[in-house]
């Protein structure tokens, strides 16, 4: 439905998550230490959560039924999960309200939910907006099918250590692939634009995520 019907358009960027990694690294053991794996996914959703509340084309919906566009007033993250039964997409409600912490933690559970095939129906809905994670798997890039009747979805590649001009000057970053799908009916270039950029921004300044509200 989402390929025949919603005429998606791209934007690709890459985010500097050097300073997000460092931190990650010293605080993963004391996650570790109560039981909760600490990746950098926490802080991507967190800080799409944090970019949908100030881009609210991007967190809406299209009724086609009835011709109207619904802008939400709530922010739930959709993650996409590989499964032996196929690809599913539970949602982390109210991510915007949650800490790093708490995100790190639901997502555990996710994992769990994943591997012993336990998603409740009620696990499985009420997504605003997708993020999908191919970190794990690898690749960079990707043009992600947008989850109707959302607007919008992200797609996370692996990060690797590049070559960037920082004060003009050649340094070595890790840098996190983005690749951005988005309805063209509701969201045009400079909204997606707007959005993304705000998303870099707050995981290049990753201590902004540690005390958002």
């Amino acid at each position: 439905e989402s390929w025949a019907t919603v005429p998606r358009v791209n934007n690709f960027d890459d985010a500097d998550v050097t300073e997000l990694e460092e931190i990650r690294q010293a605080s993963k053991k004391d996650y570790l230490d109560r039981g909760i794996k600490l990746t950098q996914m926490p802080f991507l959703i967190k800080s799409v959560a944090m970019a949908l509340k100030t881009n609210p084309a991007v967190n809406a919906s299209i009724d086609e039924e009835n011709s109207q566009i619904i802008y939400k007033q709530y922010v739930n993250v959709g993650i996409a999960v590989d499964t032996e039964r196929g690809l599913v997409v539970p949602s982390l409600r109210n991510a915007d309200h949650l800490s790093i912490p708490e995100i790190a933690r639901a997502l555990g559970q996710i994992g769990n939910n994943a591997r012993s095939n336990s998603f409740k129906i009620d696990d499985l809905r009420g997504s605003t907006f997708t993020i999908s994670n191919l970190g794990a798997i690898g690749g960079q890039y990707s043009t992600p099918i947008i989850n109707v009747p959302e607007v919008a979805i992200l797609l996370v590649g692996r990060s690797r250590k590049m070559p960037v001009v920082v004060n003009d000057e050649v340094a070595v970053r890790l840098m996190m692939p983005l690749s951005l799908s988005y309805d063209h009916r509701l969201v045009d270039g400079a909204t997606a634009a707007r959005f993304l950029n705000d998303v870099i921004s707050y995981l290049q300044s990753p201590s902004r995520l540690l005390i958002a509200p």
